[in-house]
């Protein structure tokens, strides 16, 4: 295998894949990409994996010799990351890749390609065409609210879900909510757009409408590291048991979190008789200028408000008490307070899209819900924060 490329078309091709592969496994040489150099075609491909995602980017070369060969990817990375801004030459001598750029030479161990994962051959002609922009949108606007907690499994990754009008996100820890719903279709099939989503080329046994796929927060997050301006469209092919998403020069072949998502929805209230629209940078500063004192162990911070007045409040016995009272809003309904994570709603605001929100609340034992001021065309964005208990 011998080949050369510029290091900064190497390193755009490169730069997040490292995220992929784990730094330690059951299995050790998922540590290492599988690199393959075919001379024919002029294209290098590099392959990475976990088991659970799996990333293959592809990218022309100068290449004078195929070949394939496995080699440790925290060093890989680190190594291009650290070369001069020129010409990098890669070849194999043994058992070793030998890397060259200028005077700098390494000479990396390399390991046993032929035990990394088979990579499956994927067919695109039942593949899906999503705006790859509006994709991205819709990860940003929920990711934030997926759960780390491992025992829960089904609430760390994002429910995705296919209706016959629409598609929406979704995500959830038990304590916020994100939604984003996008209706009318803005999905089409290869062959353009369609008019229903009944006319898409799917596989009907693993895709009945509505479809649904919890989609996990590694496969998403590396989503949003590689969707950019250069192509207007993502390739998303569904199948039973995994999605597979083609962007521009990457494969990411990914599992899905085999569980049925909780119906998140029974807790959204719409009668909540009360409301307040402030601006957002003003409401998020003054939040973040009380909780310097809120408790560390609940992160309790507090509104209390009504057509006159409007105080954030919190109260910590080991540190003090902060108060801070705020005039530019507009409120409806009846005098109320509630509590709540500090931290979660100020993850909820930074999400929010409008100079000014919206918040909806009822006693202090009801949920709050949270909105733009207005929503784009087609498009209905819903955060939930339950509250603290007194």
């Amino acid at each position: 295998m011998r080949f050369a490329i510029e290091k900064k078309e190497l390193l755009s091709s490169v730069q997040h894949l490292v995220s992929v592969a784990p730094a330690k496994n059951a299995s050790p040489i998922l540590t290492n990409y599988l690199i393959h150099a075919n001379q024919e075609t002029g294209m290098v491909s590099i392959t990475t994996s976990d088991l659970e995602i799996t990333v293959v980017v592809e990218f022309s070369a100068a290449v004078s010799e195929s070949g394939t060969i496995a080699v440790s990817a925290r060093h890989f990375n680190e190594i291009i990351n650290y070369m001069p801004d020129a010409m990098i030459s890669f070849w194999r001598h043994d058992e070793l890749l030998m890397i060259q750029c200028q005077k700098i030479d390494f000479n990396l161990l390399i390991a046993d390609y032929t035990l990394f994962p088979v990579v499956p051959e994927v067919k695109l002609d039942k593949a899906l065409k999503v705006d790859a922009q509006l994709f991205e949108r819709m990860i940003s606007k929920t990711i934030f609210a997926v759960s780390t907690d491992v025992n829960r499994a089904v609430l760390t990754g994002v429910c995705w879900k296919i209706y016959e009008d629409m598609h929406l996100m979704a995500a959830t820890d038990g304590r916020k909510v994100a939604e984003i719903k996008i209706k009318e279709s803005i999905i089409k099939s290869e062959q353009g757009d369609v008019e229903t989503f009944s006319e898409l080329p799917l596989d009907k046994e693993a895709t009945e409408l509505p479809i649904e796929k919890i989609i996990p927060v590694k496969t998403l997050s590396f989503l949003q590291k590689i969707l950019d301006n250069s192509s207007h469209d993502l390739q998303i092919l569904i199948e039973h048991s995994k999605v597979i998403f083609v962007y521009g020069k990457y494969l990411v072949i990914s599992q899905i979190i085999e569980h049925k998502y909780p119906e998140y929805q029974k807790a959204f209230v719409t009668n909540l008789q009360n409301q307040f629209v402030i601006d957002k940078e003003t409401l998020k500063n003054a939040i973040r200028r009380v909780a310097l004192v809120a408790p560390d162990e609940n992160l309790r911070i507090h509104f209390e408000l009504d057509s006159e007045s409007f105080e954030v409040t919190t109260s910590n016995r080991d540190t003090g008490d902060a108060k801070e009272n705020l005039e530019d809003y507009n409120f409806q309904g009846s005098h109320t307070g509630v509590s709540f994570n500090y931290r979660y709603m100020l993850s909820i605001i930074e999400a929010i899209d409008t100079e000014k929100v919206v918040i909806k609340l009822g006693t202090s034992k009801d949920p709050l819900m949270i909105f733009n001021e207005k929503n784009r065309e087609n498009e209905e964005i819903t955060f939930l924060l339950m509250p603290l208990r007194s």
